[in-house]
């Protein structure tokens, strides 16, 4: 059942890394992708680093509709062409769905 508006959803992408081997070798057949429709995005606020580097740091939050896979810090979510990283760990609200709160830096 989704509980959003169908002209807001997004569909994101869960992107895991691949395992290492002892070596520091990524292991054939292991990470990957997973695709989730009928997630909401709302971006937040961002702040400037000039402070020896040019750098943009954006926060987000992303809904997903419940029974959706949980993110885990290891992974990066792809939402609107950009890459972000999972900030502490995802909210489940029962049948209301799953909340994640996201990062990215550019520059």
């Amino acid at each position: 059942m989704t509980v959003f508006a169908s002209g807001d959803l997004e569909t994101v992408e869960l992107v895991a890394p691949p395992e290492r081997d002892p070596f520091g070798d990524p292991v054939p057949g292991t990470g990957g992708r997973l695709t989730v429709p009928g997630c909401l995005f709302a971006p937040g606020p961002s702040a400037e680093n000039l402070n020896g580097a040019n750098q943009v740091q954006a926060d987000g939050t992303l809904y997903m509709p419940a029974g959706s896979p949980l993110p885990g810090p290891h992974h990066t979510v792809r939402v609107r062409d950009r890459d972000y990283e999972v900030i502490g760990e995802p909210r489940v609200w029962g049948s209301a769905g799953v909340e994640v709160v996201l990062q990215t830096s550019t520059g």
